[in-house]
């Protein structure tokens, strides 16, 4: 086999294998299972026949073609994941009271399940809690739609599994 084929199979092969590695732990990280069985069949597949061209091959060109698929292949893996935003989060956002109801109405009509709770800041004063759950796709919009409102203090965690009906999202065009 020519050499230079030969290192773009394994570059090639390092992209897929890490992508799907990573994919992998992705899916995992947000219990989705079912695809983990495939995906790990397939980067085995691919996995052993790279290696069994490095190991049939000579000279540092395959070390690096190995070393820069698999820095590919995470930044791809990277891609897929922001497009498939996986899972839910759950958003807090940080506003003093009165903002903060009439953030939280314009947010309940547009379709956003909100819950309010009263918390106090750094210097005790109160203010409001605003709560939400949402897919991680919808995040984005919820972003900029706050963001309208002025200046965001907001902490973004992810769930990976809610009980009841938390994650109701019925969004209301513009």
């Amino acid at each position: 086999m020519n050499t230079i084929i030969a290192l773009l199979i394994i570059f090639a092969l390092n992209i897929v294998s890490t992508c799907l590695g990573n994919l992998k732990t992705i899916f995992l990280a947000q219990k989705a299972i079912k695809p983990v069985y495939l995906i790990t069949f397939i980067d085995a597949v691919v996995l052993v026949y790279a290696f069994q061209l490095i190991s049939n091959s000579s000279g540092y060109g395959f070390i690096l073609a190995f070393a820069l698929g698999k820095l590919l292949g995470v930044d791809l893996a990277n891609r897929i994941d922001k497009k498939l935003a996986l899972g839910l989060l759950e958003i807090e956002v940080y506003k003093p009271t009165e903002p903060g109801k009439i953030l939280a109405d314009t947010l309940r009509a547009r379709g956003y399940y909100v819950t309010t709770t009263v918390g106090y800041g750094l210097e005790g004063k109160g203010r409001l809690i605003l709560t939400t759950i949402l897919p991680r796709k919808e995040f984005r919009a919820l972003h900029e739609l706050i963001e309208q409102d002025g200046k965001v203090n907001m902490s973004v965690k992810s769930i990976t599994k809610t009980y009841g009906n938390l994650t109701g999202i019925n969004l209301v065009p513009e």
